[in-house]
């Protein structure tokens, strides 16, 4: 047999996720100068990295022959501290991506569902359709999430919500309440992912970490791609239970 007729008959409707063009493609591309273009397709942080996050990353090159700590023992602890939280409760990906890869990883099996909102990040759908699962997407008027569609969808087979918040790439967001209506009506046997990228550009910001901190099935999901300007770096963090 083939190597295509060998792999996951799900894999044949995966297309892979096409992030923001670099700058220096389109200009290749288009036969432009790279300092003739602003992108604005990747939601990148225009004011670029703090100058000591650079001054670290010029340190951190000097070593960069011996391989580093795999368990991210000093961030892990210092985020865990700043949200008051233990280090067993913080995981570090390649970016929020690989969070939620391994959550499918984890918890998805064939035949299993996820919801996401119609708009949403894509990558929700993505992930899923890697392990074989469904995709619910609820539709979202006004380009936000419709909170309470959500957990009407939710079926036996549900395994994953995942709410997007502020919603990329719409800018909308839902609001304490409407999350807290939300978790109510939320069953046991489902994981509430909570991506929150963008949460550091909100004045109030919904309280999310008492769900972590009350032992629900929650991931929250944050980065320091956008915010702290550190993009290509791709760290992504989860918190959670331990």
């Amino acid at each position: 047999s083939t190597i295509t007729e060998q792999a996951h008959p799900w894999l044949e409707n995966l297309v892979s996720y096409d992030p923001g063009k670099p700058i220096e493609e389109t200009a290749r591309e288009l036969w432009l100068e790279p300092e003739e273009i602003i992108k604005v397709a990747s939601n990148e942080n225009p004011l670029g990295p703090s100058p000591k996050a650079v001054e670290a990353m010029k340190e951190a090159a000097e070593g960069v022959h011996i391989y580093p700590d795999g368990g991210g023992y000093k961030l892990r602890t210092a985020i865990a501290e700043k949200f008051g939280l233990s280090r067993e409760q913080i995981i570090l990906g390649n970016g929020s991506n690989e969070i939620i890869e391994l959550i499918g990883h984890g918890f998805l099996n064939p035949g299993d569902n996820v919801i996401a909102a119609e708009h949403a990040f894509v990558v929700y759908k993505l992930m899923a359709t890697l392990f074989g699962a469904e995709t619910i997407e609820v539709p979202d008027p006004n380009y936000t999430h419709d909170l309470t569609a959500m957990a009407a969808a939710i079926t036996p087979r549900t395994r994953k919500v995942f709410i997007a918040n502020p919603n990329n790439p719409t800018g909308t967001m839902v609001g304490q309440d409407e999350i807290d209506r939300f978790m109510d009506q939320v069953p046991e046997h489902v994981m509430v992912i909570f991506d929150e990228a963008y949460y550091e550009f909100l004045h109030e910001p919904p309280d999310t970490l008492k769900y972590v901190k009350e032992g629900r099935n929650v991931v929250i999901m944050r980065t320091f791609s956008k915010i702290q300007g550190l993009a290509g770096l791709r760290i992504g963090y989860g918190i959670t239970t331990p």
